[in-house]
């Protein structure tokens, strides 16, 4: 959202999703990328006290020494667990070394001589919305399936961090398949998640596996007993529960996960901070405001709790509580691009409009392209009157952002308010294919 002419609105950030489709895309090197990871993926099988199969997913080597990873819930429930190699031959699972609860990813050692390993290497780079895609996973037991797609949204979920969205399908037996590019390498493990009754394709991102601290493991037995049955109820499992809605954007369904989380253990900072960001994207403002308290009544430092906080308070209008809640956010965090741009529309709210000027001048010292901050920044010129600074604020939002609209729209009044009808009727032109409402509008400011 950005803010308009002569009424500054705050400038909240929050994620925005885009989806790339292509008709065309090239396969060349599909198969070259198949032949290389096959040999990395694994089957894995995971077995009742009686030595019934209960369930089958899948995983990739990431270390010679013959370490796995795949996704937690493949293994919770089992007493024992086995991977099935490329060649068909079964090796046992024997510890646990690492585990990242909330993203449901997991790091196991096979007892496996090391001759037979073929580790993948991880890429912590996040991808590019559009970037091909191929996963190799053992769907409905079908082994070593492949399929491919691109990736169609990268999502930042607050006190989560990224989560990835493919177009690659993704069946029951596929979770914890190597997601990866053209490289061949993986840059996210793959998770089935149903919301709504909709299979919605979610990688946790290569990142997340790099940041996996090993230790000297428990047995799978030992884990399991650790985990058990009680893990989906206890505060961490409703979190993690809530945060498959929430990755979807089903904040609706993911709100009453973390509301029992918090009920469950009271000083679970980022529950609360989700119930927050939950009640936010639903209007809820008065209740996000109050999680937001609990969220920094828990971690006081917790710089994302204060700027979401402001922005909570900016939508109810109590801008001034906003500007405390964004300072307090950048004396944690000075180099919070994102909290400097909000402050500013606060102050603009307050009218307070010199003090806005440098609030947006430091967002952009930090981030020098922040289209949004030169944008508002245009605006709060065109407030105090500085109308040649504006221009300048609205090109540089242009230059990195062309298609934005509002901002050739409120470049072209201010070419009217300097008399530049010329360059106001190229900043028409432009807007005609982008917004045709706006482009009317300014058409009649012109020619008034």
């Amino acid at each position: 959202m950005y803010m308009t002419r002569r009424s500054l609105m705050p400038w909240i950030v929050f994620p925005f999703f885009i989806a790339v489709f292509s008709s065309a895309l090239a396969q060349e090197n599909l198969p070259g990328i198949v032949k290389k990871i096959e040999p990395s993926a694994v089957v894995i099988l995971t077995y009742d006290k009686e030595g019934k199969i209960i369930a089958q997913g899948s995983g990739f080597f990431i270390s010679k020494n013959g370490d796995i990873v795949t996704n937690r819930h493949v293994l919770a429930g089992a007493q024992r667990a086995e991977v099935k190699t490329t060649n068909g031959k079964v090796y046992p699972i024997t510890l646990i070394v690492a585990e990242d609860e909330e993203a449901d990813i997991i790091r196991a050692s096979v007892n496996i001589p090391v001759e037979s390993v073929r580790p993948l290497s991880v890429s912590s780079a996040i991808p590019e919305v559009g970037e091909r895609v191929a996963v190799i996973g053992s769907p409905l037991g079908l082994e070593r399936t492949v399929s491919d797609g691109i990736v169609s949204a990268v999502r930042e979920i607050p006190a989560f961090g990224k989560i990835i969205q493919i177009t690659a399908p993704i069946s029951p037996g596929s979770s914890g398949s190597p997601v990866v590019n053209m490289k061949g390498e993986v840059i996210g493990v793959a998770t089935l998640q149903m919301v709504g009754g909709q299979n919605l394709n979610f990688a946790v991102p290569g990142n997340r596996i790099a940041k996996l601290k090993t230790g000297k493991g428990k047995t799978l037995n030992k884990w399991e007993k650790g985990v058990a049955q009680g893990w989906l109820a206890s505060a961490e499992g409703l979190y993690s529960t809530g945060l498959i809605s929430l990755w979807a954007g089903n904040y609706e369904k993911a709100v009453p996960y973390f509301e029992k989380a918090v009920t469950k253990n009271p000083n679970y900072a980022e529950a609360h901070f989700q119930v927050g960001y939950c009640n936010v994207e639903l209007g809820r403002y008065t209740e996000a405001v109050e999680a937001y308290k609990q969220a920094i009544r828990i971690k006081p430092d917790l710089a994302e709790a204060h700027n979401n906080l402001g922005a909570a308070y900016g939508k109810l209008g109590r801008y001034t509580e906003a500007v405390e809640a964004y300072k307090q956010a950048i004396r944690i965090k000075p180099d919070y691009a994102d909290a400097h741009c909000n402050l500013g529309a606060a102050y603009g709210n307050l009218e307070r409009y010199t003090e806005a000027v440098e609030a947006y001048k430091q967002a952009i010292r930090i981030k020098p392209d922040y289209a949004g901050a030169h944008y508002n920044l245009g605006v709060t010129y065109d407030n105090l009157g500085r109308y040649t600074e504006a221009v300048e604020a609205y090109k540089q939002a242009i230059r990195i952002k062309p298609d934005l609209a509002e901002a050739h729209n409120n470049l072209g009044v201010t070419y009217l308010i300097l008399g530049d009808r010329g360059s106001a009727l190229n900043e028409y032109k432009i807007l005609k294919d982008l917004d045709k409402d706006r482009a009317n509008k300014l058409f009649n400011l012109i020619y008034k």
